[in-house]
């Protein structure tokens, strides 16, 4: 967003942030957000690199963006967010949310994020056996996404909670052994020892 920090229940402009990375709240028009809207933007980010497909919403305008965010996360939680924040669609976006249910996703609910993974080739009718085929995301990617793309908000992880998450867990351990070597040389070297390296 373009706050430099968020009050609550303070109303905001919804026409902040890159359109393939704008949360579903702004793409509502709700105008009492908060940081969610930036662990949005993170995990369309995230679902980019573990998917293969950077964007994965790119719609052509606002109300197409929320389209293709239904294709992929479906109606049926747009819809419960939209009545928990008593928030009232245009006509073009009730438009958009029908079109997309009945052509990419009647059942309402979420895709499996797998199915979305893009293909390395561009083709998949190559049966080569040697084909180098690239590594799936781990579950612990995957499940660090069902948890920042989430339509409500208020249910979305905070960037402190998603630095915890064991999808990270590897990188801060290696983060934590760096430290933990800088910290002992900056000691060596307060306490008169010489630098060895």
């Amino acid at each position: 967003g373009l706050a430099d920090f968020y009050l609550p229940n303070q109303r905001y402009n919804v026409r902040v942030a890159s359109r393939h990375y704008k949360a579903p709240e702004l793409l509502t028009g709700n105008e009492c957000y908060d940081f969610a809207i930036d662990m949005w933007g993170v995990g369309c980010i995230l679902a980019g690199l573990l998917l293969r497909r950077e964007p994965l919403f790119r719609g052509k305008d606002n109300v197409d963006q929320l389209g293709k965010i239904v294709s992929v996360l479906g109606s049926n939680d747009l819809l419960k967010y939209v009545e928990k924040y008593g928030l009232e669609l245009s006509n073009d976006i009730n438009k958009a949310i029908r079109k997309y249910t009945i052509r990419t996703n009647p059942t309402g609910r979420r895709k499996q994020w797998l199915s979305l993974l893009a293909s390395s080739t561009g083709s998949n009718k190559s049966k080569d056996v040697n084909e180098i085929r690239p590594k799936l995301p781990s579950q612990e990617g995957l499940n660090l996404l069902d948890q920042l793309l989430v339509y409500d908000h208020e249910q979305r992880l905070t960037a402190r909670e998603a630095m915890m998450h064991p999808f990270f867990d590897d990188v801060r351990d290696i983060v934590g052994l760096e430290v933990q070597k800088r910290w002992e040389l900056e000691q060596r070297f307060a306490s008169g020892e010489s630098c060895k390296y």
